[in-house]
């Protein structure tokens, strides 16, 4: 068995529970008796771990060691690809599945994806909630099969694409409704912490995800993913609106030192972004646009790059197009961004609007949302 580790993030969470010691994972796939690839693909400290074994007439074997339940990804590799072009194919022949402590068997024809696994407690009740999901997940893969079968004339439709929108939101909205009547109906469960990691996402909303983790058994919330969960709660309870703005020291464009306390006095976004992110980029005119019309009413905005050491031109060239006029630093020395760090930055655009105290108070201001917000602050009914 060959064991690699690839510094990348699967889509896939890692999951971890008391139940740590040595897994084994028996498979058989009867109708495939040539020698191909199985890749076992799982997140350990933040890295994918991908080990693999060659199909032996139509027999294959993975064993070591989890922390707890670590869901994981077999690939089937019918072609020869490698694990790279698997791990980028939408249609690569897998299976998701934990990893547990104890003998697993996993049954298939020919196609890995219609594996059946039996002897894991914890993938039989992964089973039972997938389908206990279904009613919801049914309308969201009709909605991505009526957007793949729309010819590309309708998929550039903006109608089409809002009524799209518009189904998905709902669809989602059913989905999380679903997972909180899991979350209530079964607090011992260890995909309870799982469903309720889905429903918050990236950025956790504290007054809504924290009374749902106190459900939660003490096995679970004390398990270690359940720790984690609890620390990133409390970080982001650290960065609710109320809270006081973090600090940092970023340079400029002329490499001079900048804080965000030196702007105490004035309103200011801290608008975090990346010269390479495209979405970033088209969220900058409406930014420019709020700044030029509260600029003069002690509102000011400082532009956070989050681009990659090296990429000083690259980062300059997007400023200037942008029109990007006010306070912009980066910390081009380092691949870790402390200030994304202080700030918890999951993904970009992203921002957070300080007032003249230091305090936060708004953030994930897109669009037209935050020329309201400061017209409400910096345009009073009396005026």
């Amino acid at each position: 068995m060959k064991t690699l580790t690839i510094l990348a993030l699967l889509s896939c969470p890692v999951l971890m529970h008391a139940q740590s010691g040595e897994y084994e994972l028996n498979g058989k796939i009867s109708k495939e008796k040539a020698p191909v690839k199985i890749y076992l693909t799982r997140i350990v400290n933040e890295e994918i771990l991908v080990d693999s074994v060659t199909l032996q007439n139509g027999i294959f074997q993975f064993k070591g060691n989890v922390g707890g339940p670590s869901y994981s990804m077999l690939l089937m590799d019918h072609k020869g690809e490698g694990v790279d072009k698997l791990l980028q194919d939408p249609n690569t022949d897998k299976k998701m599945l934990y990893l547990e402590k104890g003998t697993i068997k996993l049954v298939a024809q020919d196609i890995i994806s219609q594996a059946r696994i039996t002897g894991s407690h914890i993938n039989k009740m992964d089973e039972q909630y997938r389908e206990f999901l279904k009613p919801a997940d049914k309308p969201i893969a009709q909605i991505n099969e009526d957007y793949n079968k729309a010819p590309e004339e309708l998929k550039n439709d903006k109608t089409f694409q809002n009524s799209l929108n518009q189904r998905y939101l709902l669809a989602l909205s059913a989905r999380k409704t679903l997972q909180q009547k899991y979350i209530i109906d079964n607090p011992e469960s260890f995909l309870s912490l799982v469903a309720l990691k889905e429903i918050a996402g990236d950025i956790i909303n504290v007054p809504q995800i924290d009374p749902l983790f106190q459900i939660l058994s003490e096995e679970v919330r004390n398990s270690p993913d359940g720790k984690t969960f609890a620390a990133a709660i409390e970080k982001e309870r650290s960065l609710c609106v109320g809270a006081t703005a973090p600090d940092f020291v970023q340079l400029d464009v002329d490499g001079k030192p900048v804080k965000v306390s030196d702007f105490k006095g004035k309103y200011v976004l801290l608008d975090f972004w990346a010269s390479w992110c495209p979405p970033c980029r088209r969220e900058h005119k409406n930014v420019v646009r709020a700044y030029r019309t509260f600029k003069d009413k002690n509102f000011t905005v400082l532009s956070i790059a989050l681009d990659e050491p090296g990429s000083k031109e690259k980062w300059q060239e997007a400023i200037i197009a942008d029109s990007l006029t006010w306070t912009n630093v980066a910390d081009l020395s380092s691949p870790v961004n402390e200030a994304a760090k202080a700030y918890n930055i999951k993904g970009i655009p992203q921002n957070f609007l300080i007032d003249p105290t230091g305090m936060i108070i708004a953030k994930s201001l897109r669009g037209s949302a935050l020329d309201q917000q400061l017209a409400e602050l910096l345009n009073p009914k009396d005026e």
